[in-house]
């Protein structure tokens, strides 16, 4: 019973966490960056699931589209917050190179009918690199506020969580799936697990935000 729960993890986790946005946060805060990851991560992993569970079709191709979009929106949301000199400009760029890598990728060494261990592991990678810039820039300047009660450091916080306990697992995945391990399926439950952790966080910057706007008024 728990291991069917756990299965539908990343697709519960962001209804949830959907719902919820669409109930307490005004319209006009639905600009947030995040609120977009949200939204895509619920949509591409119902879709996912759909196809996995009842259809019985191949899914992969889900897997490349979910690293790309999910890669755009976060630096674009990281863009955002890091106030470091010319940090929009590096992250951009980096979004650049990975557009063309991601290409690459697909064309030479992981197409659409595999798993995108390569892509996945790199953009991981570069938003765990993100995370610890945000970290950085919020220890060298003054303390103005209180860091526990900005919704971005728990966004943040849930991101490197997610993405820094999931990158071995994005890193083997494809090998693991070559091998036909027995406990394959044990390390993608795993990965729902740390979503769903992801969610707890995004859900604790959202109430951040609310309060924020109540105190605000």
């Amino acid at each position: 019973m728990l291991s069917q729960i756990t299965i539908f993890l990343d697709v519960i986790s962001p209804w949830a966490l959907l719902l919820y946005f669409f109930i307490k946060i005004k319209k006009a805060r639905r600009r947030d960056y995040i609120f977009w990851f949200i939204l895509f991560q619920t949509i591409i992993n119902t879709v996912s699931i759909v196809y996995d569970q009842y259809l019985i079709l191949n899914n992969l191709y889900l897997y490349h589209l979910n690293c790309a979009v999910s890669f755009f929106i976060l630096t674009i949301y990281f863009s955002s917050i890091l106030n470091f000199q010319q940090s929009s400009n590096i992250l951009y760029g980096l979004l650049v190179i990975f557009g063309i890598f991601f290409f690459v990728n697909i064309i030479k060494w992981e197409n659409l009918e595999s798993f995108n261990s390569n892509s996945y592991s790199v953009a991981s990678f570069l938003i765990v690199v993100y995370s610890f810039l945000y970290y950085l820039e919020n220890l060298l300047r003054p303390a103005t506020i209180d860091i526990a009660k900005s919704k971005n450091f728990w966004y943040v916080t849930g991101l490197f969580t997610y993405y820094a306990g999931s990158f071995y697992i994005f890193l083997t995945f494809k090998k693991l799936t070559f091998l036909n391990i027995e406990n394959l399926r044990l390390v993608w439950l795993t990965h729902n697990v740390l979503f769903l952790i992801l969610c707890i966080f995004l859900a604790r910057g959202i109430i951040c935000q609310l309060l924020q706007e109540k105190y605000n008024l």
